[in-house]
């Protein structure tokens, strides 16, 4: 028999919900369609880092105060896995139908599982990579069947691993600092980046958003970030990267539910079996092996002698 430890659970439960708030705020996207892209994440990403410093003022939690080494780990995880990873979304749909991105980002938990161990000191695990694999492909079919052409495929490559990017150079910061801490100094880090970026971006730098587009924006800044990072992170401390990329096929689910709910999509049978896949992969790649059983013998008890 195999049995789920409380860390276990408990990093099951954080990237279940943290990948539910991403997956179901994809249906918000159509109201911030006329506001300057990058502008508007480098709004996101400011309020997102004065809530989190707010929670940590709260919390009694230090600011952290990062040596130069991890300065240049927190820049380099803000520049691809926020700021690089925003711009090649933006630009690359230009090139290619956004569910070719999508299909390309459902790959997440296959990379995350081989490249995961590297980054953590262990091991690449069968069973994990198996089980994502499985939810590879379950994502594939919610996503469903897609091409694109040739000159989409660099942006593609980039923007996946820019999204592997996010969790794996996170896991030597999270050995230093708390899930919290991180959160919070990647999302101050990300917004002079994003604003660089946003003056690149053709149209308007800063426009005055309306109401619908200011609730918009604090709901992906207070949901979709501050919580949203804290739960994935926190959920990579318990789980390790490997583990934790198998609930990236709960992000895509997430998004059909709610399309399904807010009459914006139809739910259909394959969508049906793309989530049993995602489901049956997360739970393959959760189970560890059953310990070996130990012999009488080594419990110290005699076995009797049979005649």
């Amino acid at each position: 028999m195999t049995r789920l430890t409380s860390p276990t659970l408990s990093g099951a439960l954080a990237c279940t919900v943290g990948m539910t708030i991403v997956g179901a705020s994809i249906a918000f996207g159509p109201l911030l369609a006329d506001y300057p892209v990058l502008a508007g994440q480098t709004w996101r990403y400011l309020l997102a880092g004065l809530v989190l410093l707010a929670v940590m003022r709260v919390r009694r939690v230090p600011v952290p105060r990062p040596r130069p080494r991890q300065l240049g780990r927190l820049l380099l995880l803000a520049g691809t896995g926020l700021a690089a990873f925003n711009w090649l979304l933006i630009e690359g749909t230009q090139q290619s139908d956004p569910a070719f991105f999508a299909a390309v980002l459902g790959a997440t938990p296959l990379v995350l599982a081989l490249a995961g161990p590297l980054f953590d000191g262990g091991r690449v695990r069968a069973r994990t990579v198996a089980g994502s694999a499985v939810v590879v492909a379950g994502i594939l079919v919610v996503q469903g069947a897609t091409t694109a052409p040739l000159g989409a495929l660099p942006y593609a490559v980039g923007f996946l691993l820019c999204e592997a990017a996010f969790t794996l150079l996170a896991v030597p910061l999270l050995k230093e600092f708390s899930p919290l801490q991180v959160s919070g100094a990647v999302c101050l880090v990300a917004v002079p980046l994003l604003a660089v970026l946003a003056q690149v971006e053709p149209g308007a730098d800063l426009v005055v958003p309306t109401a619908s587009e200011a609730a918009t924006l604090a709901f992906l800044a207070v949901c979709t970030t501050a919580i949203a990072f804290l739960l994935w992170y926190g959920g990579v401390v318990r789980l390790g990267a490997d583990r934790a990329g198998l609930f990236a096929g709960v992000m895509p689910i997430a998004g059909m539910v709610v399309a399904v709910v807010a009459g914006t999509s139809v739910w259909s049978p394959v969508g049906s079996a793309g989530s049993l896949l995602c489901g049956a992969g997360i739970a393959l790649g959760l189970r560890r092996p059953a310990a070996p059983a130990r012999r009488p013998e080594a419990a110290g008890t005699s076995v009797p002698e049979t005649v």
